[in-house]
């Protein structure tokens, strides 16, 4: 298991607009954007009270190297993406399923938001990489890690200008 972490402090008028935000199609379209994925699709959506849930699938344009490929459905990379906003602890909980080595990959994690100043929400983003495959596991999971690293500068900004913009 490989762990990660970010804290970022977003200019917003409440913390359940930066959640909001993570459900947001434009949003998503933009991160989207960002992070060279397409073909997002809902497969499924819930909302009541307690909870906000949906899911995705959405591929990757990036080309992977071509040792990975034939790991591939298709020698395209999908994810399958899920987010569950528990609204009375202000998070969401995040699980990521790279659809490669048979789902022996994974990435759990949580958005936990907190105001700690007028307009100013912080987010920490916490989680930890499983790849559960003999002998490589451990440089999978630092190859995910080190994307997750270089991508998070990128997608804060996007997040950033969303907010800017959906004043």
């Amino acid at each position: 298991m490989t762990e990660f972490s970010y804290e970022t402090v977003f200019d917003a008028p409440s913390k359940t607009v930066v959640l909001a935000a993570y459900f947001d199609p434009d949003h998503l379209a933009a991160q989207d954007r960002a992070g060279d994925l397409c073909d997002r699709a809902v497969t499924k959506s819930f909302e009541d009270d307690v909870v906000r849930s949906c899911a995705w699938r959405v591929r990757a344009n990036k080309q992977l190297p071509l040792y990975v490929r034939p790991f591939l459905t298709g020698g395209q990379l999908w994810y399958v993406e899920e987010m569950i906003w528990r609204k009375a602890d202000d998070a969401i909980d995040l699980s990521i399923t790279p659809q490669i080595l048979g789902g022996r990959v994974h990435i759990k994690a949580v958005y936990e938001l907190a105001d700690v100043g007028p307009r100013q929400v912080r987010r920490r983003y916490r989680g930890a990489i499983t790849a559960n495959v003999t002998l490589v596991g451990g440089k999978v999971e630092k190859g995910i890690a080190a994307e997750i690293d270089k991508g998070m500068p990128i997608m804060t900004e996007c997040t950033r200008a969303w907010l800017k913009q959906n004043r």
